[in-house]
């Protein structure tokens, strides 16, 4: 099982910000890639589902975001 920072593009700032959390996930990508791309057609695994769309702050503004786009949310394998 891969290890994997969460990355969403922020429409605050217009840069991207990991989540405060990572994810273990079995068929994960070897590099950089947005989860709407990567599981068009089928279903998100739950550990993305629960964490997609929650509120988080943006570091640049301090205002609470989210992304609820799945284009913009993106997998960076972190090589642990």
């Amino acid at each position: 099982m891969a290890q994997y920072q969460v990355q969403f593009f922020c429409d605050e700032c217009s840069e991207v910000h990991p989540y405060p959390i990572s994810i273990s996930i079995d068929d994960g990508p070897p590099e950089k890639h947005s989860i709407g791309n990567l599981y068009a057609g089928r279903d998100l695994p739950p550990e993305i589902v629960s964490m997609t769309g929650n509120m988080t702050t943006c570091p640049n503004t301090g205002k609470m975001t989210s992304q609820a786009d799945n284009n913009q949310v993106f997998l960076v394998p972190t090589g642990k």
